[in-house]
């Protein structure tokens, strides 16, 4: 058939994470691919859901979010990174932060514009881009020491760019923004129009007494920025699909555009139950334990390891470790990702899914009961031992 191409996204296939989750469902394997904790929800969340289910929270959420569940979160930013944003008009609450994110891409990013993102990137911002019609500029988020690297982003930050996206704690790699990173960047920025996005999903999950750095805490970025964030990855329940942006009223104005059109309201029920829990000291204790939980489930996995031919620097923040190849395989990590879900067991993310890594690397997803935890170690242990042989 001639004429325009069908597809949006010709080049576009299935993404990494479904097709490594349906590999593992298909042998049988432990899934440390896709990022799922394995862990219960808060017992007071699943009993409010119970409640909000039985009560008769059956209808449409208002498509801005619940009011009080709105309260919370521009509490929680102004708690957290001493910026009380509006609930009324500088916060919005869609299906997951990915929803958000998309709809702010195609919110305002016109035909032709350029975004410059940090690579290696989570997958959702490039196809975005070009729905909306804009052009991608990849940086390396990592210089040749393995610190963020600002002098890239700053470099490929010229006036006529549109956007800049940011993700901090950073999947895939685990790394974290260092402190004065965004400040730097502010100043870079100051007297262009460039938006920026900051998905800050991971949030307060920070290890080894990092600080938690947030786009709503820096006052040069605010005003031409969102921040997002998802109740499913700080509360255990990803598949509720809940998450958040907050950022200035004419920024929120635009995203609601493409929202109310798009998502437009989400998870009535979800959203009561989390809007009577998150207030509660059961609420608090959980998302102030959070940290601690996470680092000691990424220590007890690389403490596993010890001794073997894996190498890798251990997670800054998030629940993903990308561990270091090199020493077990040559070359095509994705080839041998897949190769071990089926003979070893374990599936994992090669990193050459998102960018090409200068060496042979896989992503796991710790968010896992211990007893995932060791029997992964185990199966890891396996594989390294088998490629010494």
């Amino acid at each position: 058939m001639e004429g325009k191409p069908h597809s949006k996204l010709p080049d576009l296939g299935t993404t990494i994470f479904t097709e490594m989750t349906a590999l593992a469902n298909r042998h049988g394997a432990l899934n440390l691919a896709q990022g799922f904790p394995d862990l219960p929800p808060p017992e007071g969340l699943v009993d409010a859901a119970v409640r909000a289910l039985r009560g008769g929270v059956h209808q449409y959420a208002p498509m801005a979010g619940r009011p009080d569940l709105r309260d919370w979160i521009c509490d929680h930013h102004q708690n957290r990174h001493g910026h009380l944003y509006s609930s009324e008009n500088e916060c919005t609450i869609g299906a997951g932060a990915s929803s958000l994110l998309f709809a702010a891409i195609q919110a305002f990013v016109h035909s032709g514009d350029q975004v410059v993102v940090q690579s290696p990137a989570y997958d959702l911002y490039g196809p975005a881009v070009q729905l909306a019609g804009g052009h991608l500029r990849e940086v390396p988020l990592l210089d040749a020491s393995g610190e963020w690297n600002l002098d890239a982003l700053l470099e490929a930050c010229t006036p006529a760019v549109r956007m800049v996206i940011l993700n901090t704690p950073h999947n895939p790699t685990g790394t974290a923004c260092p402190a004065g990173f965004l400040e730097a960047l502010a100043a870079h920025l100051e007297g262009t129009d460039t938006l920026v996005l900051s998905d800050e999903v991971y949030g307060p999950i920070v290890h080894d007494g990092r600080p938690e750095i947030s786009l709503a805490a820096c006052a040069g970025l605010r005003d031409r920025g969102l921040a997002f964030g998802s109740f499913g990855k700080l509360l255990q329940v990803t598949g509720w699909k809940i998450g958040w942006a907050v950022g200035p009223a004419a920024l929120t104005a635009e995203l609601r555009k493409v929202h109310q059109y798009d998502v437009f309201s989400t998870g009535a029920p979800l959203q009561a139950a989390l809007a009577e829990f998150l207030p509660t000291d059961d609420g608090a204790q959980h998302l102030a334990g959070l940290a601690a939980m996470y680092q000691a489930k990424r220590d007890r996995l690389l403490d596993g390891l010890r001794g073997t031919a894996w190498q890798c620097t251990p997670a800054e923040g998030g629940f993903f470790q990308v561990l270091d190849a090199s020493q077990l395989i040559d070359g095509d990590d994705g080839r041998w990702a897949r190769e071990w879900t089926r003979t070893h067991g374990i599936a994992t993310i090669p990193l050459s899914a998102f960018y090409a890594p200068p060496i042979p690397q896989v992503r796991l997803c710790f968010a896992k009961e211990d007893a995932t935890l060791d029997a992964a170690v185990e199966r890891l242990r396996h594989i390294a031992s088998d490629h010494a042989g």
